[in-house]
């Protein structure tokens, strides 16, 4: 039987979270909106110094998407915060999830004449 998978949030904002943000404003913050898993503030391996994002599991999908619904550009300590569900990543557990982010805009080449089209 495989374990249930909750759904795990991407907090960060453009211009990275606030260095003086920690787990634990995180933990108090979002567990606002249901039970959290994991709350896991992501840092430099060398520095010790915080990357600016987080991420954030609840043990239901259904308050994961209430934190998104309620936090999504918000403002947190100071800076403008968002937050999206994440994808696995090729090796779900050897790296961090990866989020969707907002669509990227095609480039499609422009066309003198529109074929015609035949039903």
């Amino acid at each position: 039987m495989r374990p249930s998978v909750h759904p795990i949030l991407f907090v960060g904002c453009t211009a990275d979270l606030s260095f003086s943000t920690r787990e634990s404003r995180l933990q108090r913050e979002f567990s606002n909106f249901g039970e959290i898993a994991e709350v896991k503030l992501v840092k430099d391996e060398l520095t010790k110094k915080s990357k600016g994002y987080a991420f954030i599991q609840y043990t239901s999908q259904d308050d994961a998407l209430l934190a998104l619904e309620n936090m999504d550009c918000k403002s947190f300590d100071g800076r403008l915060i968002y937050v999206d569900i994440t994808k696995p990543g090729k090796e779900a557990f050897r790296e961090y999830p990866k989020t969707s982010g907002p669509p990227k805009k095609q480039q499609l080449p422009k066309q003198d004449e529109v074929a015609d089209c035949w039903y």
